[in-house]
Formats: C-alpha cells, sequence, structure tokens
C-alpha cells in the first residue's frame, strides 16, 4: 500500500500544496517525462491545421471555378444570342432610368431579361445621353446591342419637333408641315372641332393657346389629329399640375400669352400681368375706371405681322375683338401658346402698382415699369434715345 492510500481527497490535495522541494522535483521529472514523449503530439495540430487550409484552398478554387462557370452560364441564359430580327418600335419616356427602358425593352421582346442590360447600362457613361423619343430596334437582340443601338440618332424613328413658346397656331401648323408629311390644310381642318379634344368650349371659339410648346417625338403612323391631342394633353397636364382650376384655364391662358409676347426676359413676365390687372382694375392715376391694356401684340395677332416689328397708327385704329387698343379687357383669348414661365406668372404675380412699361432696348431686352404717366414718359425717352442712337 503507498503512503497516501489511507489519505482523504482532501488531505492529499494538501498534501500536494505542501509538497517538499524534492517532492516538486519529482513532480517536476514526471512533468518532463510527459514533455519528451509529446513532442511528436504537439506537432500534430500544426500538420492538421496545414492540412484543413489545404483542404479549403482547394475547396475553394475549385468553388471559384465553379461559380464563376454557372454564372457566366446563368448571364448567358438571361439574354438573347442576337442579332435580333424584324422592326420593333420603342419609345423611351422622358425621364426614364436604366431601369425604365430595360423593362420597356423586355415588355417589348427586344431583350430577354432587364439584368444584362441594367448592368451594362450602369457600367457605360454614355447610357444617360439616351434622349427621349420613338426608336426603330430589333426583336430579341443582345442587351448590349440594344443599349448601342438607343444611343445612335440614326435609330430614331417618327418625327422629331421642337415648338417654341410664344408661337401662333399659324406658325405652329407651318412648323408642324415642314417635319412631318402632313400639310398646313390638314391641321387647320383638325382644329375645326376644337372641343372634341376635350378643350372646353371658350369665348375665342379655337384652341389657340391651348397646345402646349416643347419637344414631340411624333410616331410615323399618327394622324393630324393625334398631334393635337398629344399637344393638347401636355397642356392639360400643365394646368392641372398647377391646381388652376377648370373655369379659369381660358383668363390664365390669356393673360400668360400676352406676358409671352410683350417682354423678352421672363423674370419680367409677372410685372406684365400685375400691370394688366391694375390696368383693367382701374388701379392708381386710372382712378377706378378700366384703361384698355393698348398692347402692339394684341395688333400683331390681328394683322398677322412679326412681333419684331412696329405697328402703325392704321393698324392700331383695325377695329377686332383683339385689338387691345380700341377695346377695353382682355382680348378673347390667347394670342400664342404660352411656356412654364409664363404660365407660372399668372398664379401670383408680385404686388405693384405698374400701369404701363416699355422695353427701352430691344437688343438686351431691358424693360422698365411705371406707375404714372410721367414716370412712363421719362421711360419712352430713353427708348426714344437709344432707338435713335
Amino acid at each position: 500500500m503507498s503512503e497516501n492510500e489511507d489519505l482523504s481527497f482532501e488531505e492529499l490535495a494538501r498534501e500536494q500544496d505542501e509538497a517538499p522541494a524534492g517532492r516538486e522535483r519529482r513532480r517536476g521529472k514526471r512533468r518532463g517525462h510527459r514533455r519528451k514523449g509529446g513532442g511528436l503530439l504537439s506537432v500534430l495540430p500544426l500538420l492538421l491545421v496545414l492540412a484543413v487550409v489545404a483542404t479549403l484552398g482547394y475547396g475553394g478554387y475549385r468553388g471559384y471555378q465553379w461559380v464563376t462557370s454557372n454564372v457566366n452560364v446563368e448571364q448567358e441564359a438571361q439574354d438573347y444570342p442576337g442579332p435580333g430580327s424584324g422592326e420593333v418600335i420603342v419609345e423611351v419616356a422622358q425621364g426614364d432610368t436604366g431601369s425604365d427602358i430595360a423593362a420597356t425593352l423586355v415588355e417589348q421582346d427586344v431583350i430577354k431579361s432587364t439584368g444584362p442590360f441594367i448592368t451594362i447600362f450602369s457600367s457605360t457613361p454614355d447610357a444617360s445621353n439616351i434622349e427621349p423619343g420613338i426608336y426603330r430596334l430589333k426583336s430579341q437582340m443582345t442587351s448590349a446591342d440594344a443599349l448601342d443601338a438607343l444611343l445612335d440618332p440614326a435609330n430614331l424613328a417618327g418625327y422629331r419637333v421642337i415648338i417654341p413658346e410664344g408661337l401662333r397656331l399659324t406658325q405652329i401648323w407651318e412648323r408642324l408641315a415642314e417635319e412631318t408629311e402632313f400639310e398646313v390644310e390638314d391641321f387647320e381642318q383638325a382644329a375645326k372641332d376644337y372641343t372634341s379634344y376635350g378643350i372646353p368650349e371658350n369665348e375665342a371659339k379655337s384652341l389657340e393657346g391651348y397646345l402646349w410648346p416643347g419637344r414631340y417625338d411624333i410616331p410615323e403612323d399618327a394622324t393630324a389629329e393625334d398631334i393635337i391631342q398629344m399637344m393638347w394633353e401636355r397642356m392639360e397636364k400643365e394646368l392641372t399640375s398647377r391646381d388652376i382650376p377648370q373655369e379659369d384655364w381660358h383668363r390664365h391662358l390669356t393673360l400668360a400669352s400676352l406676358a409671352e409676347m410683350e417682354v423678352r426676359d421672363e423674370d419680367d413676365y409677372g410685372k406684365v400681368v400685375r400691370t394688366i390687372l391694375n390696368r383693367l382694375d382701374g388701379k392708381g392715376e386710372a382712378k377706378g375706371s378700366p384703361m384698355p391694356l393698348q398692347f402692339d401684340s394684341t395688333v400683331h395677332y390681328v394683322t398677322g405681322k412679326s412681333a419684331s416689328v412696329g405697328t402703325t397708327d392704321k393698324e392700331r385704329k383695325t377695329d377686332d375683338p383683339y385689338n387691345t387698343y380700341v377695346n377695353t379687357g382682355l382680348p378673347p383669348g390667347p394670342i400664342a401658346a404660352p411656356g412654364a414661365k409664363a404660365l407660372d406668372a399668372t398664379i401670383d404675380p408680385p404686388k405693384g402698382d405698374w400701369l404701363y412699361f416699355v422695353t427701352v432696348n430691344t437688343d438686351t431686352g431691358e424693360t422698365k415699369f411705371a406707375e404714372t404717366w410721367k414716370q412712363h414718359e421719362k421711360n419712352v425717352k430713353e427708348w426714344q434715345e437709344w432707338a435713335n442712337s
């Protein structure tokens, strides 16, 4: 029996804690024996780690090969092989993003899925240069070919027409006839029944001023009626977006057209509108009596002359409801197609007591407004001096 055999566990533990140096050395030798015999054991974990790393590395490489191979296959499966066939007419709308365009192309079977197109679109700097319009593409193209086709203006289909602000209907018809295969008479005939487009009946009995200026991409199979409808719907959208009540549309368009035609600087549109309202209300020197507007632009509308020329005494005496020299109040309707800034000016014109204005420099468009006739005469004199110089 060993000397520790009758000792309890607690006593044995205490004995080990209090053992003399010699016993400690014996314990130390036993530990040394274990280290001597455990050299190989200590190396085994390291070998095991290296083996796992090697296995993972090989597996990762094989995994990488599999993923890249299958991803490429998947991407190819999401795209048509091309080059495509037939003809597909696609419209890119104003404000369309790459995702919007991709969705349109998928819907019309130009490309197979949106993913590849969006990827190429995002990595192509020139893709942001795609213009709104109608394009002639093919069915089942590759995403790359479809993007290239949209970047090529040669693929634009239909007619692209730009209508500037301030054009009369007669000028709009001429511009449309120049850019399409229609004649002026086609538009004049289509415009006779103006209420058929949804335009409210108005005092002028015309759609003058009701067609929104801007750029239009017109399909090749569009009719004259389709083009008018397209332009009116744009105007209707602009009117409703500004919360102008329908019963006030005609008045706002008339005011906006006058502002559009009277001054060149858009910052002056609001002042023109306020001047019109002041004269109609008889403010200031008018002492409550409405004043005729006396706008040359309305005489130009009657005579059909360009706004760049003056009016004669005879023309200003013309008996016509649009002549604001011989009639008090607004003309029966708009005298041109107003733009966004002019229409905005009619909603909240600036405060002021102006009754008169004159453009003192027709080169720069500088216009001066006055509250009194005396101030106005001084401004007119400045214009005359400029004109004589």
